[in-house]
């Protein structure tokens, strides 16, 4: 892994409800996450419905392994619930990312800690 390069981050997020602005919030607010920690962003990949194939998020997770060779790579996410709302699932989700060699953050979560000194 280089560590002087910047994490290669790939942003993810599930949009079931066809709500536009918000889903466009959302991404925004993780790009905007990436750029204060001067992560390069490789792309994003946005779930449409509730399939529960989740082909996007596979889709993403073979780029990470192609892409982050050499990389620390991190999935990004706004909150834990854009992966899914069934903690298992997100788990077993996040799980792919881990074996490919990345990390999941989620932007609210990051921002709770910062809050509290953590």
């Amino acid at each position: 892994m280089t560590n002087d390069a910047p994490a290669l981050v790939f942003i993810y997020d599930r949009d079931s409800g066809g709500d536009a602005p918000a889903l466009q919030a959302r991404v925004n607010e993780c790009r905007a996450y990436a750029r204060l920690l001067g992560w390069e962003v490789a792309g994003q990949w946005v779930e449409r419905g509730d399939s529960e194939n989740r082909l996007f998020w596979r889709a993403m997770v073979a780029a990470m392994a192609f892409q982050g060779i050499g990389r620390r790579v991190v999935c990004l996410v706004s909150s834990w619930d854009r992966i899914s709302a069934d903690p298992l699932k997100c788990a077993s989700l996040r799980q792919l990312v881990h074996d490919a060699g990345g990390v999941c953050y989620a932007v609210a979560e990051a921002g709770k800690a910062a809050s509290s000194g953590s």
